[in-house]
């Protein structure tokens, strides 16, 4: 059968092979090349636009910075310092009006919105085209002369300032402003241009944006420029969880700040990732008709054998009621019948094993449940000592009545079933007996009066009971809550246990699901996988246990089965 699959099918798939993946290296490679060739396109025509975009702002910065010299050598503020302190106040307010006109004839001549401030040290005096502006002696004496600084005022506006100290004059310090608010209109055109996210960054990491920005794009963007060692301009690729970008930057010479600008490659790429989408496609239909050439040898030789693979592996992992269909009407028929005669002698054997080894768990079963729990009872007998000795007889008879009645059923040995109102009975005196242990425990039980009489296996219920107590709500210090309900729909029972403690991760649930379904071993336990095994084995595959987080924050166990026709329980 090695031979067959070697000499036929397998070889005129190696043909296939030979002949298609060349094709699509070669085109891959192309592919890539064409890739590297536009992005280099990209980041050339992103960094020209940049600088473009760079000078304009530097030259309008440049303009802004001469309005400093232009002011302070004006004849009219000249005179105003050497005149003041002999003119009088109606003079000294003329001439301060001049001189704001003065000013706001130069402002007028730039289309940012600008302003300039002339500070008077002598007479701690301000004159500006600033309303409202005021002398601030402490701004003065912390300003960066000569150097564009970035500030925010007590308003929060946000400003670039130039400062400098007259050359005629020491006491005359010049300041020119203009708010980002001109940056954000700049770059709010040169986002207009493309599909692009440009922005403003400073060395200090301080960020201005257009007014249509991604807040996470630039947040991201300035992440990485911080790990970047940046020079005069520079293009990197940056990886994001949105996908691939281009980044491009631009220092400028006249604020220091970096002119930043982010380009999305995949808008990029669209032409070229359609073509090779259609390359692929059409390379697919060529399969596609080169593999129908095979489907006669493929559909008498390799399927057959590969179902006959399949069931077999099935069999290897414990599926034991495999069983071929669709029997093949040639060479294949005998291999088939044999396979599925040998595959329901397999299932006989393991099924009386595996019965034998369920009616072994379950005699020891029997054995555990006649021996009596030692801690529990002592804290059950030493809470009666303390009740007795307290005088607290209602107390005494209450544990001693739930503690009879608790271990005659556990230990009652005749049948294997049991009624689930005995069951819920059990429960009751279980929780009743820690309730009175522990105050702080209240339980709730919820099962309607049609359930009541369903018999179920024995000692369903109580396992997991204790369960929920000592490792869900016993260890906690608030109030805690078991609450058991039932439901049946149709034939399909269940019942819930639910409590209120920590609960358990997602990760731990699943494990214990799937610890559940595992099959029998020799380091088989008693307790959920009991329970569960033999509910399995009552009811059918569509019986067990499930579980989940409960509503009330702790764990939440589900029992479910359907009730079995007279028929099936015949």
């Amino acid at each position: 059968m090695k031979r067959l699959r070697t000499s036929t099918f397998a070889k005129l798939t190696t043909l296939l092979a030979v002949l298609v993946i060349p094709i699509i290296l070669l085109y891959a490679y192309s592919h890539q090349v064409s890739i590297n060739v536009v992005r280099s396109a990209v980041e050339e025509g992103q960094r020209n636009r940049l600088t473009f975009f760079m000078s304009q702002m530097d030259t309008m910065i440049d303009q802004l910075t001469k309005y400093s010299v232009i002011a302070s050598n004006d004849d009219g503020i000249k005179s105003y310092l050497a005149e003041r302190s002999g003119s009088t106040p109606m003079e000294r307010i003329d001439s301060q009006q001049r001189i704001t006109d003065m000013l706001n004839m130069q402002i007028a001549t730039s289309s940012w919105d600008s302003q300039i401030l002339m500070y008077l040290m002598q007479y701690r005096e301000l004159l500006t085209t600033d309303l409202s502006a005021r002398y601030d002696a402490e701004y003065l004496a912390h300003a960066h002369k000569q150097n564009w600084t970035y500030h925010r005022d007590s308003r929060g506006q946000a400003f670039f300032s130039w400062m400098r100290t007259s050359v005629s004059s020491q006491d005359l310090i010049v300041e020119v402003r203009f708010t980002d608010q001109n940056l954000v209109n700049m770059l709010n055109r040169l986002k207009q241009d493309g599909d692009s996210e440009p922005f403003l960054y400073a060395p200090d990491g301080t960020v201005i944006a257009n007014s249509t920005s991604v807040e996470e794009t630039i947040q991201m963007a300035a992440v990485t420029l911080n790990e970047l060692q940046l020079g005069e301009e520079g293009s990197r690729i940056v990886q994001s969880g949105q996908g691939k970008y281009v980044m491009n930057y631009v220092l400028s010479s006249s604020l220091g700040w970096y002119l930043v600008d982010f380009v999305r490659l995949d808008s990029v790429y669209s032409p070229i990732t359609l073509s090779s989408a259609l390359f692929y496609i059409s390379v697919s239909l060529l399969l596609v008709l080169v593999l129908l050439l095979t489907l006669l040898l493929y559909r008498n030789v390799q399927r057959p054998i590969s179902r006959l693979l399949h069931a077999v592996r099935r069999i290897r992992d414990g599926q034991y009621m495999t069983r071929l269909k669709d029997v093949p009407k040639n060479e294949f028929m005998y291999l088939f019948h044999s396979f599925n005669n040998m595959a329901e002698q397999i299932e006989e054997l393991i099924e009386r094993v595996y019965k034998e080894s369920l009616r072994s768990k379950e005699a020891t079963l029997k054995q555990l449940q006649s021996q009596i729990n030692p801690h529990f009872l002592y804290n059950c007998l030493f809470y009666i000592k303390n009740m007795a000795n307290l005088g607290d007889k209602e107390a005494v008879v209450a544990m001693a009545l739930n503690l009879g009645e608790y271990y005659r059923y556990t230990t009652r040995l005749e049948k294997p079933t049991a009624p689930l109102e005995e069951e819920v009975k059990l429960v009751d005196n279980y929780l009743t007996i820690q309730m009175l242990r522990l105050q702080r425990l209240t339980f709730e039980i919820e099962v309607p009066d049609s359930m009541m009489q369903l018999e179920i296996p024995r000692l369903l219920l109580q396992p997991i009971v204790e369960n929920a107590v000592i490792h869900g709500v016993e260890d906690q210090l608030d109030f805690a809550m078991i609450h058991i309900s039932g439901e049946i729909e149709g034939s399909r029972c269940r019942i819930r246990i639910d409590n209120n403690g920590q609960g358990m991760d997602v990760g731990i649930i699943d494990k214990l699901k799937q610890q559940v379904e595992e099959p029998l071993n020799e380091r088989g336990g008693f307790g959920l996988w009991n329970i569960h095994q033999r509910l399995v084995t009552r009811y059918g595959k569509h019986a067990g246990l499930t579980f989940s987080e409960s509503p009330s924050g702790g764990l939440r166990v589900e029992l479910f089965w359907e009730i079995p026709s007279r028929g099936k329980e015949g």
